[in-house]
């Protein structure tokens, strides 16, 4: 007998399908697994519904992209360290013994920071955005040494997940931080139709001299990453941090080494379609 046909599916936003979905189903036939990934539109409202019915239909896994990484934390038997931490997740192994949460953000930027070579032990570094995403990569940082702050629309709303010895910067005060701290690395990890994908934030002339930009978006370069660009700034996109976040995931649900690639593979072929 074959391996049974399972289903992982992916909640959030449409936006964010395409990608993940290329990755795993090139993964899946790649390892003999019959498996599929298939994405679905949810948000904090809608999620736990399609959950449950999708559960009772034999789901072996999830992903939870924005805006349900908060939500899915309610959904989960178990929690990682990771996602406790953080107060979100973004994948889970579904089985007989339950629904276990993970976050994998923080392993996979870390990764991709290994891999870019970028130290920032005992630096200062500027992350935009206090979702789900920018809290990892904040994590992420810590954990390599830096002094992380992060810079949100507001303060007026509880930042659960955000480290204790964080600091949190409105982003009118953004300017001022790059200008007198100027910090090793600078991450945007703003969501989808977030403040930082209009009209710039700040004055991107201010990110200083040998500063690190990390934009999460994959796809064309963004506003910030052309500013870094033309500034002569090392840069880079969300890609390499995205291909480890599916990695682990596959692998958690899977119990499976993860074809990298041929997700590299997919994930150019899928990006090339974008720009097409």
């Amino acid at each position: 007998m074959g391996e049974v046909q399972k289903i992982v599916a992916l909640f959030g936003d449409a936006a964010t399908a395409s990608l993940p979905a290329a990755m795993h189903n090139a993964a899946f036939p790649a390892t003999g697994l019959p498996w599929s990934y298939i994405p679905f539109r949810a948000d904090e409202t809608t999620l736990p519904g399609l959950f449950a019915r999708l559960k009772g239909d034999g789901l072996a896994g999830a992903d939870f992209a924005y805006p349900c990484e908060e939500a899915a934390v309610g959904l989960c038997d178990e929690l990682s360290e990771e996602a406790e931490l953080l107060a979100a997740v973004n994948t889970a192994r579904v089985g007989a013994d339950g629904v276990r949460g993970y976050n994998v953000d923080a392993y996979a930027f870390a990764r991709s920071l290994g891999e870019l070579g970028l130290e920032v032990a005992r630096k200062a570094a500027l992350v935009l955005g206090t979702g789900a995403a920018a809290r990892a990569c904040g994590l992420a940082l810590e954990q390599a040494g830096a002094a992380v702050t992060y810079a949100a629309p507001d303060l007026t709303r509880p930042r659960p997940g955000v480290s204790t010895r964080a600091t949190v910067i409105t982003w009118r005060d953004a300017e001022r931080f790059l200008t007198e701290r100027k910090p090793a690395a600078l991450v945007d990890a703003t969501p989808p139709a977030s403040p930082a994908d209009g009209p710039a934030p700040f004055d991107y002339d201010v990110i200083p001299p040998g500063c690190f930009v990390y934009d999460l978006n994959c796809g064309p370069p963004t506003s910030l990453l052309k500013a870094a660009e033309e500034r002569g700034l090392r840069a880079a996109d969300g890609l390499s941090m995205f291909t480890y976040k599916a990695a682990r995931a596959f692998e958690l649900w899977t119990g499976v080494e993860a074809p990298l690639d041929v997700m590299r593979r997919a994930a150019a072929l899928e990006l090339e379609k974008r720009d097409a």
